[in-house]
Parts: structure tokens; C-alpha cells; sequence
């Protein structure tokens, strides 16, 4: 049986003037003593709307403090706005803002300072070896007692294509992985949704969320994979194949080959 999961370590702050006029954020220090431990230096923030942001820390008399590029970030806040930090392992931190009314502020506003000023960067995903590969298997399905080939996959007749991931800590031990951009072109265009995942002669699926990444034209997974890298104790480089099994809906079965 899985272990109960309660999702992503996170913390909230209530914005203070002098967060906004000092240009930097103390992380608390709970947060700190339960869960700082090897955060690479910058760590990367992303928004909801997947803009991220390199935001760089120091530390002084055991406190985290961010600083560098945290007025880039503070110029969409104001005293009483609220936000909420979700680590999702690696250097990767997710960042939700709500306003004074409560609710999330529009997103929207981030872009347009990007194309006005260009002071966010995309952060490339550069932390991990990603081997694409494709396996010529042939999906067999019985339709009233006919055996019929799928034709799901390119015209090369590919009916359970597959990718590799050489895992990195941050996908070890994280909460997402980017899927291989070819495998996302080719395979799956534009989906987004839930799919399935499941080890290989195990019954057992866990459920992920995708998520389409139009800039990076690829795929992330960003829900879901923390349960099945902890129930399987994966390392870092650890090699995980992914062969999709079924289109609709979208389902893969995993191989493990240990480091």
C-alpha cells in the first residue's frame, strides 16, 4: 500500500512594506530547518502561468533570505498581498499570488513586463539527460472478435512509441518532469489532462497531471509523479522508460533500470 501523500512542502507570507522596499524575503524558519537541504543557488520560481524566474539566496545567522531578482517578483505585490511558495524539489518552487480581496491577482500582468522590459527569463531545462527513442510494438485489439491493428502514432505505423529519462535529482526526488520534446511533438500535440502511469507487471496506476508548455513546445508532468518516485525509492540516474500503451486515455507503463 502507498504511503499517504499530502503534497508539496510550502509556505505563505503576508507582504510587508519593508519586503517591498528592501528587496528581500526571509524564508521561515521552520520551512528552513524541515526542508532546506541542498536547494541549488538560484532556485527557480514559476508562476501559474509558466513564467519563471531565477531568484537567488543568501544565508545569514541560519536564515534563507531571497534577494537577487526578488524585485523583479516584489514589483507585482503590494503590503497585505499573500504568497504562497510550493517546493517541488531541486531548485524548482512553484509561486501563487492573492491580492487584497483574497483572490489570485491576473497573471497576465507578468507577461506584459516580459515583453516590455524582458526581465524574466525561460529557464531551460538542462537539468537532466533526456533520450528519446521509439519502439516499433504493435498494439493488438480485438473488435468483435477481430484482431486489429491501431494506427495511433505517426504514419510510420508506431503504436507504442516510448522515451527515456535519465534521472536527475530533481526528477528523483522532485514533484514533475519535462516529457522529451520530440516524443511530445510527435505523440501527443497539444494534450493536456490526466493520464496514467503504472510499473511494468505491476496492476497498481497512478494518476499525473500534463500540462502543455506552448513556449517550450513540450509537455510537463507537474501533479502525481511524487507518489510514484517515493513508492519506488528512485535515485538519481535511475533510467525510467515510458512506453505509451493506450491514446485515450493516455497511459504508460514504466521500466526501472536501476544506477
Amino acid at each position: 500500500m502507498s504511503s499517504l501523500y499530502c503534497g508539496p512542502p510550502k509556505f505563505f507570507k503576508i507582504i510587508q512594506n519593508h519586503e517591498l522596499q528592501n528587496h528581500e524575503l526571509r524564508v521561515p524558519k521552520k520551512f528552513v530547518e524541515k526542508h532546506w537541504k541542498g536547494i541549488p543557488n538560484p532556485a527557480v520560481i514559476t508562476f501559474p502561468n509558466g513564467i519563471q524566474q531565477k531568484l537567488f539566496w543568501v544565508k545569514h545567522d541560519g536564515d534563507i533570505w531571497f534577494q537577487k531578482n526578488w524585485e523583479k517578483i516584489a514589483k507585482f505585490l503590494k503590503f497585505g498581498y499573500v504568497v504562497l511558495f510550493k517546493y517541488m524539489g531541486g531548485s524548482c518552487f512553484q509561486l501563487e499570488i492573492f491580492g487584497l480581496n483574497s483572490l489570485e491577482i491576473d497573471y497576465s500582468i507578468v507577461i506584459d513586463q516580459v515583453k516590455r522590459e524582458a526581465e524574466f527569463e525561460e529557464v531551460s531545462d538542462d537539468i537532466t539527460e533526456q533520450i528519446f527513442s521509439r519502439s516499433k510494438f504493435v498494439d493488438e485489439t480485438n473488435v468483435a472478435g477481430t484482431s486489429q491493428r491501431r494506427k495511433r502514432g505517426t504514419k510510420r505505423g508506431v503504436t507504442n512509441p516510448s522515451f527515456e529519462l535519465k534521472l536527475s535529482e530533481t526528477y528523483a526526488h522532485g514533484y514533475l518532469f519535462r516529457i522529451p520534446c520530440e516524443f511530445s511533438r510527435t505523440y501527443m500535440e497539444d494534450f493536456e489532462g490526466i493520464a496514467f502511469i503504472g510499473k511494468v507487471g505491476e496492476d497498481i496506476t497512478w494518476e499525473i497531471v500534463v500540462k502543455y508548455d506552448p513556449k517550450g513546445d513540450s509537455h510537463l508532468v507537474n501533479s502525481g509523479w511524487k507518489p510514484f518516485s517515493m513508492e519506488y525509492n528512485l535515485q538519481t540516474s535511475d533510467v525510467c522508460k515510458f512506453v505509451m500503451t493506450r491514446f485515450q486515455p493516455l497511459s504508460f507503463t514504466i521500466t526501472i533500470t536501476r544506477a
